[in-house]
């Protein structure tokens, strides 16, 4: 198959993605098209690495520091490439981690038990291309598929052979394979710029690939990632950046789909996921925010984060007043859980449906020249932009650390914590006091942080307490008074209480009914 360098694209998605870079990094490393090196930039250092495609003061910020840190929770592990960028990430029925790497084209093996990398190489890449591969799928026969939006193509990779599949392209030309879903035999792909869905037979062999795919209903917006429930009906969403959109609901054996408008506010609708009473979950790369949809009452629920921790924003020119966390992707494990990356937050995250509890995991290696770090220590994001689940381990990679990591998610939590009453009824004006009970499960040698957030606009819901606690190996009830302002907005809100110690959060969340 004959590649291209595609100029025209590239200029195109770096203007797009330049735009949207400050709210959402749907495609984050785009941004690195205006960086990359042209045949009129001169080449100030060789070093035979893919850290080559970038100048000498980007490497810092593409290529990290090339080494590991760990902490309770969370182990990282260097990918033997210099500068590889590893982005998409599954693991195969043996348990095999693998990644795909975007600054190298090279698909990745790491063994989980003998803790060996393995990279395989494609020999017909194109020296010193880079590639978003967002989407990687394993088979139930371990075949690995993956998506190449610089090329335009899906891969197989099958004892150790590499094939390429022509993705079909848009009517307007700007096809962006992204995320693959399995759905039995078939190979679900979005086309995030080419607004249409595509379906394909994994079994099939010819290079002209055959396929299916869904048309968006509207021109000119995004289509994101999508899911599948258990009624075989798809869901994806449509929108435009900072300009709202729809759900789709498509039902292929009736050829039909309907469309719920989503909720203002929601800015970058990408992950999306099926999940416990056919409810669907959208987490927003643009704001804080994550939600539930319901398709019996047709009703959005949104959620909140915990504000990041300062080390990950910085913060050092003081200009930062809301910090948000960015939920990117998300996916159920087996026992019905939410689990999220907050790329911002630099944390791996756990939301569970049931209790509406939250446990934000923070990622030990941190980048300081994505944040507002200037001057400041132990500052930054990892860019955590990719993660899949095998069983309580929670694989995901660092794009701009050149690390893969895992973390354990039947390591006990240090505290456990509750609430006196779950949810609050209020007019305007009042006020009402919930009880919040922090509860060690070990002996805690620091200070606990408490937090609040809430999904009330302005400040229409005011949450206050003290803002630390010290535990001397015994529970502490600590008083929250969450307030409503004379002009609040009536609705139904959540609010979220939490404790933080170390590198966890652990929250619960309140709903507050304002009349």
């Amino acid at each position: 198959m004959p590649f291209v360098k595609k100029k025209a694209k590239q200029l195109l998605m770096a203007a797009f993605f330049g735009v949207i870079l400050v709210s959402s990094t749907a495609a984050i490393a785009l941004n690195n098209y205006s960086n990359k090196k042209t045949d009129d930039t001169p080449v100030t250092s060789v070093t035979g690495t893919a850290a080559d495609n970038y100048s000498i003061d980007k490497r810092a910020s593409f290529c990290g520091t090339n080494s590991t840190k760990s902490n309770r929770y969370i182990t990282e592990f260097t990918v033997p490439t210099y500068c590889a960028q590893p982005l998409a990430i599954t693991t195969d029925p043996s348990g095999n981690v693998w990644f795909t790497e975007y600054n190298t084209g090279i698909l990745a093996k790491f063994d989980p038990f003998s803790r060996i990398f393995v990279e395989h190489k494609n020999d017909i890449w194109p020296k010193g291309d880079q590639s978003m591969m967002w989407g990687i799928a394993s088979t139930s026969n371990g075949t690995i598929w993956f998506t190449d939006e610089a090329h335009d193509v899906l891969w197989k990779f099958d004892k150790n052979n590499f094939t390429s599949f022509r993705y079909p392209i848009s009517e307007k030309g700007q096809t962006f394979p992204q995320r693959i879903v399995i759905d039995g035999q078939n190979l679900l792909v979005n086309d995030f710029t080419g607004n249409k869905i595509t379906f394909f037979d994994s079994s099939q062999s010819s290079k002209e690939i055959q396929y299916s795919k869904v048309e968006s209903q509207t021109n000119d917006t995004l289509t994101a990632s999508l899911t599948v429930d258990s009624d075989k009906n798809i869901w994806y969403t449509v929108w435009k950046f900072q300009q709202g959109g729809s759900l789709v609901r498509y039902d292929p054996k009736i050829s039909n789909g309907t469309s719920y408008k989503l909720p203002y506010g929601m800015l970058a609708p990408n992950g999306i996921s099926s999940g416990p009473e056919k409810k669907i979950w959208i987490t927003d790369a643009g704001t804080s925010f994550f939600f539930s949809f319901d398709p019996q009452s047709e009703q959005f629920t949104k959620f909140i984060t915990s504000e990041p921790r300062q080390s990950t924003y910085g913060n050092s020119s003081g200009l930062i007043k809301t910090p948000i966390s960015r939920p990117y992707w998300n996916q159920f494990d087996k026992t019905g859980r939410l689990w999220f990356n907050e790329q911002t937050g630099n944390s791996m995250s756990v939301f569970d449906p049931k209790k509406e509890t939250l446990v934000e995991y923070l990622v030990p290696s941190q980048n300081p020249n994505w944040s507002d770090c200037s001057g400041l220590n132990d500052c930054g994001v990892a860019q955590v932009l990719d993660f899949t689940i095998n069983n309580d381990k929670i694989w995901f990679t660092e794009w701009v650390e050149n690390n893969i990591a895992v973390l354990d998610s039947s390591i006990p939590l240090p505290i456990e914590i509750g609430v006196d009453k779950k949810d609050i009824t209020l007019s305007r004006a009042e006020n009402s006091t919930v009880l919040f009970t922090v509860t060690p499960n070990e002996h805690i040698a620091e200070p606990i942080k408490l937090t609040t957030a809430n999904t009330a606009t302005l400040n229409d819901i005011r949450v206050t307490s003290d803002s630390q606690i010290t535990l001397d190996d015994e529970s502490q009830t600590i008083p929250f008074t969450v307030s409503v302002d004379k002009f609040a907005l009536s609705g139904t809100y959540k609010i979220l209480i939490g404790a933080r110690y170390q590198e966890v959060t652990v929250a619960q969340y309140v709903t507050v009914t304002v009349k």
